[in-house]
């Protein structure tokens, strides 16, 4: 079983080796076809996301000193994120099969970035995206091409490679759209497993468990979008709320801080619902919050009445509380997934 692209993709596939297939392969081969992907839900729509560089305070298995919040807050939305196919793995159980293809998203930074963030997809789950864009934005779709099923030969090298190229392609023609970048659904493909397993345990209030999802989201969201993106300030603020519930201020902190830097496009409630936070904060850690008593005048100044904004888990709560409920309405238009952390 090849697991690394640069192999799939050689160039080498030798005539010889397909021309002594046996009968029985061609058999397994068809069994195996995507075409029956629907029967292996216990393992669809498996979603790892990996950030490298991330420490995670819930991990008491590790020593950390200071925390590193898994944003940069400094990159800007970009028209040139690509998407890269970095390895593909052939996944069998029993005489049913499937690929699963590990997808890096490159957000074409100037400065090097030490992490990486991946998605592992498969083959029903592009098939299942390009279906809802095509019927939200059929004019749009019908200018893309989609990689086929086949009957057989879904496992060879040459098919999986040759896919690999086509989906690399196809991702980076979505993304070329505005309309569809910004879709519900196009967000969904990378990070609904994560984002929404984050939001189920914040509204349960198992703060911890919702921590280390909302850490995982994040660098997804911020490579794809950029770090003034709604979803990635939400992802902030979660991270601020269940680090103080679960008595990790100096962590709270470090995320509120980021959070702020990322609230350009936010709700001004919302964001002076984080000043306040903040402030106390700071107050608990005994630092300096001048700055934030000046942002809060400002928020006032812009309207804002600062003394009778909701608490900040409480904002979140109800913002939290209606995305689930969206996702809950199209629970039947999405296939049967699992994710992997």
């Amino acid at each position: 079983m090849n697991t690394i692209l640069s192999k799939l993709r050689g160039n080498s596939v030798k005539s010889e080796e397909q021309a002594g297939q046996s009968a029985q392969n061609v058999q397994e081969e068809s069994t195996l076809a995507e075409e029956q992907d629907s029967i292996t839900g216990d393992i669809s729509g498996m979603l790892t996301i990996y950030d490298e560089s991330m420490k995670s305070p819930t991990d008491s298995a590790k020593d950390f000193p200071s925390y590193e919040v898994p944003c940069d807050g400094g990159y800007t939305t970009s028209n040139n994120v690509t998407f890269e196919v970095i390895s593909a793995e052939v996944i069998r159980d029993g005489r049913s099969g499937h690929v699963n293809y590990t997808i890096l998203i490159n957000p074409h930074k100037e400065v090097p970035r030490s992490s990486q963030s991946v998605v592992i997809r498969r083959y029903s789950d592009f098939e299942h995206l390009h279906h809802q864009l095509r019927k939200k934005f059929p004019s749009l779709i019908s200018r893309i091409s989609f990689p086929r099923k086949v009957l057989t030969g879904n496992f060879t090298s040459e098919t999986i490679a040759k896919r690999s190229v086509a989906f690399e392609q196809y991702l980076a023609h979505l993304f070329s759209f505005f309309e569809i970048r910004y879709s519900s659904e196009f967000m969904e493909f990378f990070v609904r497993d994560e984002f929404t397993i984050a939001v189920s345990f914040f509204l349960s209030k198992e703060f911890s468990n919702a921590a280390s999802h909302f850490e995982n989201t994040l660098p997804v969201l911020e490579k794809l979008y950029g770090d003034s993106h709604p979803h990635v300030f939400h992802c902030l603020c979660g991270l601020v709320v269940s680090y103080m519930s679960i008595d990790k201020l100096p962590t709270a902190h470090s995320c509120a801080e980021m959070a702020l830097r990322c609230s350009g496009s936010a709700d001004a409630e919302l964001v002076t619902a984080l000043i306040l936070t903040t402030i106390r904060l700071c107050w608990s850690l005994g630092k300096d919050k001048q700055d934030l008593e000046k942002k809060l005048q400002t928020m006032s100044a812009r309207g804002v009445s600062v003394h009778s904004v909701k608490d900040l888990h409480e904002l979140l709560q109800g913002t939290f509380y209606l995305r689930s409920q969206n996702v809950t309405q199209r629970k039947d238009l999405l296939p049967e997934n699992k994710y992997v952390t």
